[in-house]
């Protein structure tokens, strides 16, 4: 089916408008709030003041990304559709993960009023834009999803690793990072292209996560008497290997065709 690049342009060009607006207001009206919070846990102060900004840049990016895609998409160029993607990948990990230092330093989780628009605007550009199945569309959120918990497990590794230095976390910290990676190419890839070595970057991917993960979960879990945030990455990790080698899954639903051997 033909790509609806009038649509496309309208929603890549609502896209950059949300992030270049959304950004800079809520950067200059909690950027300070979150350092100078008094509910700040240890640690967080780290976060807001030097994460935050990354974040924030990430979703300027983004933004510009957008505003390309626009052009390219009223211009009707096919790579219009890559530099959404690209946008799509920076800008919900830079609106969603800002809120979860902003909830442990007693702040509100503002930054969720960019989040939930831009998880919509995904799924009009998958499935109104681009006409992408809806299996191939929810495969790529979930590889998303991990990909951001990935990240939120790598940053607040670097964050205890300061605070307290506990060895464990500056043992797992960087391949936290190296699963993230892997997630966000395979997110692309799933969206603009899919290929099997796709499927065993994912793989690798999540395994690498769970080396890392599973001990870290276990261990904060017993730290703090309850369910650790640091176990997400782990659990989705692990449902999406299950997936990826799940025979004939990944064909099914990427309609990816395998070139004969």
């Amino acid at each position: 089916m033909k790509t609806n690049y009038k649509l496309g342009g309208i929603l890549a060009l609502i896209a950059a408008v949300i992030g270049i607006v959304g950004h800079y207001v809520l950067f200059f009206q909690f950027y300070q709030a979150g350092m100078h919070a008094e509910a700040a846990e240890p640690g967080c102060e780290i976060l807001l003041e030097w994460v935050h900004p990354l974040l924030a840049n990430m979703g300027l990016l983004a933004a510009a990304l957008f505003a390309v895609s626009s052009y390219g998409y009223f211009s009707k160029k096919r790579w219009a559709f890559a530099l959404s993607v690209f946008g799509l990948i920076l800008t919900l990990l830079g609106s969603f993960f800002v809120n979860i230092p902003f909830m442990a330093a007693g702040l509100p989780p503002i930054y969720f009023i960019l989040f939930f628009p831009y998880t919509i605007l995904y799924f009009l550009m998958m499935i109104l834009v681009e006409r992408l199945s809806w299996s191939r569309t929810l495969l790529a959120l979930l590889t998303g999803i991990c990909y951001i918990l990935c990240w939120m497990n790598g940053i607040a590794s670097t964050s205890r690793m300061i605070t307290i230095g506990a060895d464990l976390f500056t043992l797992v910290q960087k391949l936290h990072f190296i699963a993230m990676i892997g997630w966000a190419v395979v997110t692309a890839g799933i969206l603009l292209k899919p290929r099997e070595w796709q499927r065993v970057l994912g793989l690798t991917a999540g395994v690498t996560e769970l080396i890392v993960g599973i001990p870290l979960g276990i261990v904060t879990s017993q730290e703090l008497g309850r369910f650790s945030l640091f176990s997400l990455a782990p659990i989705v990790s692990l449902a999406l290997v299950v997936i990826l080698v799940w025979p004939g899954l990944w064909k099914k639903w990427t309609h990816f065709e395998m070139s004969p051997e």
